[in-house]
């Protein structure tokens, strides 16, 4: 709700017309649960509201690779529970360490399946 009151602040009344043409795709990602089903058809509705391709397919991507915080969180309590299992010693500085690791590379894991439509 916030971001459509800033949205309102920043676009005007246009951010109603962009608040509609994102229920379908919304819809669509909260449905399957994942929002990569819905890229395509935010990519479109996007560029009918003047967004330039070029753009939408930078920031999009861009976005989905940082919104990755469930898979840091499921790998760093993956490795920290085998860790307890195989009685692993691991200080509070080795699991800041992993945790720092481990968020860098679930960026990349994104990366890797990031959408491309340039």
């Amino acid at each position: 709700m916030l971001l459509i009151v800033v949205g309102r602040l920043v676009l005007g009344p246009r951010m109603g017309d962009l608040v509609r043409r994102m229920r379908e795709p919304f819809l669509l990602a909260f449905s399957t649960a994942s929002s990569e089903a819905s890229y395509p058809k935010i990519l479109e509705q996007l560029q009918l509201f003047g967004v330039s391709r070029r753009i939408a397919s930078f920031v999009l991507p861009l976005g989905y690779s940082f919104n990755l915080d469930g898979t840091m969180a499921y790998t760093t309590f993956a490795s920290m529970f085998i860790a307890q299992a195989y009685g692993i010693d691991m200080p509070i500085g080795k699991q800041l360490l992993m945790a720092a690791t481990l968020m860098i590379t679930s960026k990349a894991s994104r990366a890797c399946r990031a959408p491309r439509s340039w």
